[in-house]
């Protein structure tokens, strides 16, 4: 809790910076703010969503008196948030609207745990004058948390786990080769790189081929599969033949449909995900350590070398194919 307090402390001195030259960046120790007149960008409304979504979650376990649900969502969970954010927003700066209402809900969410604390960082650094106990719950709460942001937040940390798994494969490859350096065509971790995201924008007529057959032996009523017809339609569609994921493609999206029911179905994106990975690039260059990042939109870039269009093949709306090289 201490280290808590330390970042509160350290975010509030960046926060009354911020309210004196709003149109600046901020940095006090290892708080680093964006302009407060900054409109948001897809990450900030995702960290926003997501603030909402714990909050929800927080009041929902207090009110069934399950601390341990209480705790786990209202702290926990709420500060691996704030640290996801910091880290994704590195580059430009998280905004000073949110870190004042991570802050603020932060403290009430804790008040009932650890009263005290929450008393002294509520009158002593954040400046209230009045009782941490007469402050009310939070009452600018969405009724139910945003899913369509939700989403884009696991799609960003899928994306970028997915880029440093790539490279670390790429690493342990030529290693595995005994050679100290990489020859001239291999990549070389140690020289400048780039990174090319492929963004596709259909699915693989393939990959539909077979959602259909799946709906058309789905029953709605019971919620199962027809197992035995599924494998003969697709054997005589040649689904199977044609594409050897297809069965493996197929026992995924079951599963899917087994958790959230008919909805999994529809894969549409409920984010844009060329707008999404544009706004990560600072990240990428800056944490990730890239030289050269370009995102690339399958639907409009078909001028592609030999290597990219081996590497777009792997493209899915929501799972971007990538392209680790070193600069040309």
């Amino acid at each position: 809790m201490y280290t808590l307090m330390e970042w509160v402390t350290d975010a509030y001195k960046a926060l009354e910076l911020s309210e004196q030259t709003p149109n600046e960046p901020i940095r006090v120790n290892d708080i680093f703010l964006c302009p407060a007149t900054a409109p948001f960008t897809t990450i900030d409304r995702v960290f926003n969503a997501e603030i909402d979504k714990f909050t929800l979650a927080t009041g929902a376990a207090y009110e069934a008196t399950m601390y341990r649900d209480a705790l786990k969502n209202g702290l926990y969970d709420f500060q691996i948030s704030r640290d996801g954010y910091r880290e994704f927003a590195s580059a430009t700066g998280m905004h000073p609207t949110l870190v004042r209402k991570w802050i603020t809900r932060q403290v009430i969410q804790l008040c009932p745990i650890t009263p005290h604390w929450s008393e002294h960082v509520w009158k002593t650094i954040m400046g209230n004058t009045d009782s941490i106990m007469n402050a009310r719950w939070p009452t600018d709460l969405p009724a139910t948390a945003d899913h369509a942001l939700i989403a884009a937040g696991d799609y960003i940390r899928s994306m970028i786990s997915s880029v440093r798994v790539a490279e670390v494969t790429i690493e342990k490859r030529i290693k595995k080769k005994g050679g100290k350096s990489a020859p001239v065509d291999e990549f070389n971790p140690k020289a400048p790189k780039s990174l090319d995201v492929f963004v596709a924008s259909e699915f693989p007529a393939w990959q539909e081929s077979v959602i259909s057959v799946l709906k058309e032996h789905f029953d709605v009523t019971t919620a199962k599969f027809d197992d035995k017809q599924i494998v003969i339609t697709m054997n005589q569609r040649g689904i199977a033949k044609q594409n050897k994921k297809a069965m493996s493609f197929a026992q995924d999206i079951k599963k899917r449909v087994s958790l959230i029911g008919p909805s999994a179905f529809d894969r549409a994106l409920n984010f844009k995900e060329i707008d999404v990975l544009g706004e990560l690039k600072p990240y990428l260059k800056s944490n990730l350590k890239y030289d050269e990042v370009t995102i690339i939109d399958l639907a409009q870039d078909s001028d592609l070398s030999e290597a990219q269009a081996k590497a777009a093949d792997n493209a899915v709306p929501g799972e971007p194919s990538f392209l680790i090289a070193n600069v040309q």
